[in-house]
């Protein structure tokens, strides 16, 4: 490029060629005058050092966003700026020595070569090699600055995310907080979901995991600060998750932003077959000032009707030499949830090798339901959490970091329930309604569980670790320790009160979920209400708790290299020692109990008017509804439970995983065009460990299983810049997702408290899923803070793990059994779609408008069997994410819609062991308004469009339906 000055028209040009170079996070579309220009000076702190590395904190610190072509900046250093300065003041004292100056478009600044006279002499080697440092007239320059034009905070998280996708060496999408403690959602599952290729399940309507690219939860890893997360465990139906992370446990509050790896480097942990999730909590000199942050929301889910509330606090100071910082981030919030259910729907094939069979294929009938359970779920959520951090820098060659983390959810759970389990043997003559060999409709004489729940569950998960980096010549040293831990409890038994009995004759109607309506039972004697229509059967009683814990040594270095296409090398090892402790007791009190009838005072009235009040569907919406203290007052108390029983459940694993790598960045050309890449390796060795007790049919065993695997992981990472606003990016890795903690388990649980005899097991053989992937993407920067991503991936899966279904027999009785085993080979390949335009050059006051769309489309096949292939379970083949907003001066909106696929947890058989998730989409929305500089007023909605969940089953029949309704919340936040 010729010093010269640069035009107007050809600056605007310019501006669009060099967004989301290494030296800017992306064009500053923040929207209060506030933050364009506060009215404090910003405290810069920022040491001697390179300048591409200095631009960044120099962003963070004064809100004023920086552009600047790659080429300009290399080689620059620069000598460093602290005290009180205006952004654009600080900015030239930064820029000092450099050579280059600034000029103002839009909402950023854009360096540019020092003005200089034009010259035809060849330039001498001297003045190459070491720019002139600018005279005082050239250094300020004041006329060729234009106002600062800032259009929104929400606008600004997004143009940095797209900022740092650009510049990194990976295939990675990132979300920030639009503002200090406040993440664009209340939480950061939902909030991930406008990430390209990321979808989240939900749980009781709030987000709970996530998935990338339509793979499963427990594909994904999630890290804090870049270390492993410690994970908590479902506790309320003691199913467990294994290794996925809990996103209802970690306030978004106390995030600064999250980063999805979807192509892995060396240098980041194995085990992601889907994606790295890294969740990022503040710090107190990457904020570069010190600040308080407060907020206070109240919400309302319309369903449960009662309004929660939620603060958060956030402090940080930084000394006057920005060298030493300190922060503390605090969240309280309380949540009261309801669902209404309809859960426990079950579909049987008619077998001709049994009489009922025989009966039912007579009638032309091969498909037909056998029980339906109507659910209603209360809880009251109480969510704590703290992150505190420390960091000192005296200078750029050195830098320690303390980080701790805490959150606590304590959950109290009350659930009532009621079943009817139609016993088709007893179908009346003329009943039957057949419709392509289904049985829709009847009438049958059937049996009922009416069952009340309670329990308090509690999840704490706590992380300490501390890094040191240190510079010495040219290289960089690392150390970084950290411990994690979650543990989960009942801290308050399980206790179920079940009474069971039969109820006459009942007169059904099943339905598809394309009907948009539940199926209707109509009792034609029986009054659910009553209490003493059924005799007691018993009180089950369960403690639970896991520990899940990590400890992490891992040491890194890396220096620059000028060798051959090598410009850095980097290398690494890490030591990790993880351990899962479960245990669980189960006790079924009887004495005094079973077969016992018991009257009014026993019982509590009915919690609420209107069950399953927004879906078409006739059944009974209220019945009797158990007192667990009253019945646990009759309990004999020196029951006990079974030793056996208790040790089949309960296990221990444990891994220790030692790794190394090395990776090398590379610089080149292809065809003139710059190509920039990484080339790494990883080596992990695992040793697991896997201890409980296996069950012979008569008796627990104690079992110990040791395995050991190594694991050599190539990565290669490549980007193409085609052109200014061009870039291609091109990736190929294997990858290995281990298996489940609970799934390696030696573990038997042994399901008796419903009608059908059911059993879940562990596999400690199990082996990792191995894959090769492969990645390529083009994305067009077409405008600031704006860009157009197409990109495919191919995932060749060697091995993976699914469930089977065999029976066992215990104690002479048949059980079905669930457990896991190791399939054959697997292929996934999709496409990633995204498009996110903020409208900068529309006329006022269109120009606060933004817009981004995401598609993702994923398809699976598996080979379960030499003579079986199907999709893949657990993977959602579409999801599609939508989001409009505006910003302007104080007023900003914005609303977001998204959008899962069918995921199937059933495929390869009959298509009725496991329910199908059906489709669901969740409209969000929120309002805000700026009353002052530093106090802003915000309204936020969640499923605007009351959407419910849909289970199914093969063929689209009705599996279980879920309604939590709408969430509402209004909330001040201050800045100061």
């Amino acid at each position: 490029m010729t010093p010269r000055d640069i035009g107007d028209d050809d600056m605007t040009a310019k501006t669009w060629t060099w967004l989301g170079s290494a030296s800017a996070l992306a064009m500053m579309l923040a929207g209060a005058p506030a933050l364009a220009a506060p009215a404090a000076k910003p405290t810069l702190a920022i040491p001697a050092g390179d300048l591409a590395t200095a631009l960044p904190y120099f962003s963070r610190a004064t809100g004023l966003q920086v552009l600047a072509d790659p080429a300009l900046l290399k080689g620059k250093r620069t000598e460093g700026v602290r005290g009180q300065f205006e952004a654009e003041r600080g900015l030239t004292e930064l820029l000092r020595g450099t050579g280059l100056n600034f000029v103002r478009n839009g909402g950023a600044a854009i360096l540019r070569p020092m003005a200089q006279r034009v010259s035809t002499a060849p330039a001498p080697v001297a003045a190459q090699a070491a720019p002139v440092a600018p005279t005082a007239a050239q250094a300020e320059e004041p006329a060729m600055l234009e106002a600062l034009v800032v259009t929104g905070g929400f606008a600004n998280s997004l143009a940095r995310a797209l900022a740092d996708k650009r510049k990194a060496a990976n295939v990675v999408d990132a979300i920030s907080a639009e503002d200090i403690g406040k993440f664009p959602s209340n939480n950061i599952a939902e909030a991930l979901q406008r990430v390209p290729g990321v979808a989240i399940t939900r749980d009781r309507g709030e987000g709970l995991f996530v998935r990338v690219r339509g793979l499963g939860p427990n594909f994904q890893i999630v890290t804090l600060n870049g270390r492993s997360a410690a994970v908590n465990e479902n506790m309320r139906d003691s199913g467990q998750s294994g290794r996925q992370f809990r996103f209802d446990t970690l306030p978004s509050e106390l995030v600064a932003g999250v980063e999805v790896g979807k192509s892995p480097l060396a240098s980041l942990d194995e085990g992601a077959l889907g994606g790295v999730v890294d969740v990022k909590t503040f710090r107190p000199l990457d904020l570069g000032r010190s600040t308080l942050a407060l907020s206070a929301t109240a919400s309302r889910p319309q369903l449960a009707g009662k309004t929660d509330p939620r603060l958060s606090g956030l402090a940080s100071w930084t000394n006057a030499e920005g060298t030493f910082g300190v922060l503390a981030a605090l969240v309280f919030d309380q949540r009261t949830l309801r669902q209404d259910r309809i859960t426990g729907v079950g579909w049987s094939y008619a077998d001709p090798a049994s009489t009922l069979g025989k009966t039912m294929i007579a009638q032309g009938i091969s498909l037909y339901p056998t029980a339906i359970r109507p659910t209603l779920e209360r809880e009251d959520r109480e969510r704590k959490g703290v992150v505190l951090s420390a960091q000192y820098r005296p200078s750029d060659e050195t830098e320690i970091t303390v980080d701790a983390s805490y959150t606590k959810l304590d959950d109290h759970y009350d659930e009532l329930t009621y079943s009817v389990d139609q016993n088709v043997a007893t179908l009346a003559a003329g009943s039957a309604v057949i419709k392509d060999g289904v049985l829709v409709g009847g009438t049958v004489n059937s049996t009922t569980q009416i069952g009340r729940e309670v329990s308090d569950l509690a999840h704490d998960n706590l992380m300490v670790a501390g890094r040191i980096r240190q510079k010495l010549e040219d290289w960089t040293l690392t150390a970084d320790l950290a411990y994690a831990r979650a543990f989960s409890e009942t801290s308050n038994p399980i206790t179920r009160t079940r009474l069971l009995g039969p109820i006459g004759q009942t007169t059904f109607s099943m339905t598809k979920v394309d009907d948009d309506a539940v199926p209707s039972v109509r009792l034609a004697t029986a009054d659910l209400g009553n209490p003493s229509l059924l005799p007691f059967r018993r009180i089950e009683w369960r403690e639970n708790n896991a520990t899940d814990d990590e400890t992490a040594l891992q040491f890194d270095a890396e220096r620059p290299l000028s060798w051959g296409l090598l410009s850095r090398v980097q290398f690494g090892v890490k030591y990790r020692e993880r351990s899962r402790d479960y245990n669980r007791a189960d006790i079924n009190y009887t004495t005094n109990l079973a077969g016992k009838f018991f009257g009014a005072e026993y019982f509590d009235a009915f919690p609420v008017s209107s069950f399953l009040g927004k879906v078409d569907g006739t059944l009974p919406t209220n019945w009797a509804m158990p007192d667990p203290a009253a019945f646990w007052g009759l309990a004999d108390k020196t029951q006990r439970g079974t030793a056996r029983a208790d040790k089949r459940n309960s296990y221990q694993v444990s891994e220790d995983i030692a790794a190394g790598y090395i990776l090398g960045d590379v610089e080149s050309k292809v065809f003139n065009a710059p190509l920039r890449g990484q080339l790494g390796v990883r080596v992990a060795r695992t040793e697991q460990i896997s201890a409980g007790h296996a069950d012979n049919g008569s008796a627990a065993i104690p079992v110990r299983y040791k395995e050991t695997y190594t694991d050599v992981l190539p990565t290669a990472n490549f980007a193409l810049e085609l052109t200014d606003t061009l870039q291609a990016r091109f990736a190929a890795a294997k990858v290995i997702t281990r298996p489940s903690l609970a799934d390696l388990a030696p573990r038997l649980t042994l399901n008796s408290s419903g009608t059908v005899l059911t059993a879940v097991g562990g596999n400690p053989l199990l082996k990792p899923f191995e894959a090769w992937q492969y990645d390529a993407t083009l994305e067009w920067y077409f405008a600031p803070g704006s860009a157009l991503i197409a990109g495919a991936f191919y995932k060749d899966i060697t091995t993976f793990v699914y469930s089977q279904k065999t029976n066992i027999v215990v104690d002479g009785q048949t059980y079905l059994l669930t457990s896991p085993t190791n399939g054959g080979s697997a292929k996934i390949k999709g496409i990633e779609l995204a498009y996110q335009h903020l409208f900068k050059r529309l006329p006022a006051p269109f120009d606060g408008l933004g817009f981004l769309a995401n598609y993702t489309y994923t398809d699976t096949e598996a080979t379960y069997s030499p003579t079986l292939k199907d999709e893949m379970v657990n993977v959602a083949k579409n999801s599609f994410n939508l989001t409009a907003f505006y910003e302007k001066d104080r007023f900003a909106a914005r609303a977001s819609y998204s959008w899962v696929d069918d995921v199937l947890q059933d495929v390869g058989g009959a298509g009725l062991s496991a329910l199908n998730d059906s489709a669901f989409g969740s409209l969000d929305a929120s309002v805000s308004y700026k009353i002052t500089p530093s106090i802003t007023a915000a309204v936020e909605a969640q499923n605007l469009t009351n959407a419910s969940q849909w289970q199914f089953v093969k063929g689209g029949w009705f599996g279980g339906y879920t309604h939590y309704g709408r969430t509402l919340s209004f909330g001040l936040r201050a800045k100061f």
